[in-house]
């Protein structure tokens, strides 16, 4: 979840690192730090807070050189301090290392190392690393015998960088289940978690794979696998333009991400349906295809927002491929022991395709000989290389830690991919096929029409700024969209919110109605609109304050609510991709009228790579 970047080249390092920093402030804000070695002298600076904070120690202390490593911090183990902050060093302060991940043995690690007379200066399991490389040192092997013995000690999930002062042309690196990307410019070197920290300098990258080590100079990649056998890699072209990475204009990225989305919904409709041909294009191999035919149950497993989507894509592939479907969380799946055989698909969804847990999900289905196949937003991921098959999301860089333009695009490639199975088994005739297509090729001038209006929200907004509590209520296809539209305002405003299927509204949830009480009904005309008419009755008899998603042209909806929005008329099935936008706003317009930080909301990250 922590951000780690490195650096050798000519440039100064401690601009670079914070520019990368800031690139990766979405894994983790707690604290932050850099370390340089400049003329044989190991420099530490690190701060509690943003980058920013960082930004300014560094004005009053800077530090000079041209090679350095610098971290951002979720933190783990212990609080987040200037003490617990990255880099962390060994006891004579010569070697420096910044970590994501956790190591678990690191309790018995330390303890060893007391015994051998270390001293340790922080609470976190990253700082038996310098201490463990400083004690190999000290037994005469040369910093790469160091570093691998170190290696060989440590057990957990983790990508690290260190720096040693006797040596100042080369950084090591050790990955093992934390993402760690080599990146080479022109006459210069980096390590990061992620591709944006290190773009447009960086031209090439390799991503480094699980037990690789080694390290980086200013023109090469030094890579070694665990048994110490140098690999020769080939480095691949970095197509990510930087473009992506900036504001464009907007107040924070989750704004431009929401915003983003009808252009997210036509790149995946021109990518996945082309030019009207009736057929949905997925990435899957025809060889396929006959396993496809005979598929009779698929386990979707996934974690937050990426949960939410799959509750949609149970639907979806029970509606359109008559698949019996079952969702998991990621961190359950994996400790139930789930009873699959042969004919049963995992399906794994993640924005990041980092998520520790799904990535556990994965490797349980594989030792059970179940073919895996993900949904991805990022195709160099651990996640997408683990598995049998990945679909990409296409929804570009998504930097706001709240999801919103991944979610969408989730949703509609799920959708896309029932209808792909729905006509491999035959279950989808051509007609069916192409009147779901048509419905789906106007949902992005749909959106548009939603984000039009979205001043209304915002005035809205101002309603909300002291609320405590809300209550999301949705049926069918629109569960999930409450339980999603709940999640995002509890991420970036603090306010609880709680989403509830409507049929289990007088199951208990009732209780917590009052007139101080915002309900978000999600009442689009449907199979089960009178339905949701009820549960609208329900909370006007105990005086709750209703805000109603409904379809454009109801004049009932908005008669029994407070504050109602409309969305375009669509297919039940199509209206979770439309109803949740509306819900996205009224988070983040809530979070900014509460003067929250909607793209960097406390205790969170964007990719959890930890368990």
């Amino acid at each position: 979840m922590c951000g780690i970047v490195g650096y050798i080249g000519p440039k100064s390092v401690d601009s670079v690192l914070l520019v990368g920093l800031t690139r990766l402030e979405y894994r983790g804000y707690d604290s932050a730090g850099v370390a340089v070695v400049h003329n044989g002298e190991l420099q530490i600076r690190k701060e509690r807070g943003k980058i920013k904070d960082l930004e300014e120690l560094l004005q009053s202390h800077p530090v000079e050189g041209h090679m350095g490593i610098g971290h951002t911090r979720w933190a783990t183990h212990g609080e987040p301090n200037r003490r617990n902050a990255h880099p962390h060093s060994d006891s004579k302060r010569r070697i420096a290392v910044a970590h994501n991940g956790i190591i678990e043995n690191h309790y018995e690690l330390r303890e060893e190392l007391k015994r051998e007379g270390h001293v340790f200066q922080s609470d976190t399991d990253t700082e038996v690393i310098p201490h463990l490389v400083e004690e190999e040192l000290k037994k005469g092997v040369d910093i790469e015998e160091a570093v691998y013995l170190a290696i060989r000690k440590l057990r957990g999930r983790y990508a690290f960088v260190l720096v040693y002062e006797g040596t100042p042309e080369r950084i090591f690196f050790a990955r093992d289940g934390s993402p760690l990307v080599f990146g080479s410019g022109k006459g210069e070197t980096f390590l990061a978690s992620d591709l944006p920290a290190i773009i447009p300098a960086a031209k090439e990258h390799y991503i480094i794979e699980n037990e690789e080590w080694g390290w980086i100079t200013r023109d090469r990649l030094h890579l070694f696998n665990g048994d110490r056998r140098e690999k020769t890699v080939a480095l691949e072209k970095i197509t990510m333009d930087v473009k992506d990475l900036d504001k464009g204009g907007f107040e924070h990225f989750m704004l431009k991400e929401i915003f983003e989305q009808p252009g997210v919904l036509r790149r995946i409709i021109q990518e996945r349906l082309g030019d009207n041909s009736g057929k949905v294009s997925i990435s899957e191999k025809a060889s396929e295809m006959q396993k496809l035919s005979r598929l009779s149950r698929i386990i979707i497993t996934s974690a937050g927002t990426s949960w939410h989507a799959a509750l949609v894509g149970k639907l979806y592939f029970e509606r359109f491929a008559k698949i019996s479907t079952e969702v998991d969380l990621s961190s359950e799946f994996r400790y139930r022991n789930p009873i699959a055989e042969g004919d049963t698909k995992v399906v794994a969804i993640s924005q990041s395709g980092e998520t520790a847990d799904t990535i556990a999900s994965i490797y349980e289905a594989k030792a059970k000989f179940l073919r895996v196949l993900s949904f991805v937003n990022n195709t160099s991921s651990t996640i997408a290389r683990e598995s049998d098959a990945f679909v990409d999301l296409l929804a570009g860089p998504e930097i706001g830690v709240a999801s919103t333009k991944a979610y969408t695009a989730q949703l509609l490639n799920l959708l896309l991919y029932s209808a792909f199975l729905g006509g491999v088994k035959w279950i989808l005739d051509k007609d069916e096929r192409q009147q779901l297509f048509d419905e789906v090729r106007r949902l992005p001038d749909q959106m548009d029409q939603i984000l039009e209006r979205a001043d209304v929200i915002k005035e809205w907004a101002k309603d909300f700024k002291e609320t405590k509590d809300f209550v999301f209520l949705g049926r069918s296809f629109n569960h999930p969209t409450a339980l999603e539209g709940a999640l995002k305002l509890k991420e970036v405003s603090y306010i609880h919110a709680s989403g509830y299927a409507g049929g289990e509204f007088k199951h208990g949830p009732i209780a917590l109605i009052t007139d101080q009480v915002p309900v978000v009904c999600i009442a689009p005309q449907g199979d089960i609109y009178e339905k949701m008419l009820s549960n609208i009755e329900e909370v006007r008899a105990r005086k709750g304050i209703i805000i109603s998603i409904h379809t454009e042209g109801d004049e009932t909806v908005p008669s029994l609510s407070d504050y109602s929005f409309p969305i375009p008329a669509c297919s039940e099935v199509l209206s979770p991709l439309l109803a949740v936008v509306p819900l996205q706003l009224l988070a983040y317009y809530v979070a900014v009228e509460r003067g929250c930080e909607p793209d960097q909301p406390r205790n969170l990250a964007k990719s959890v790579t930890v368990e």
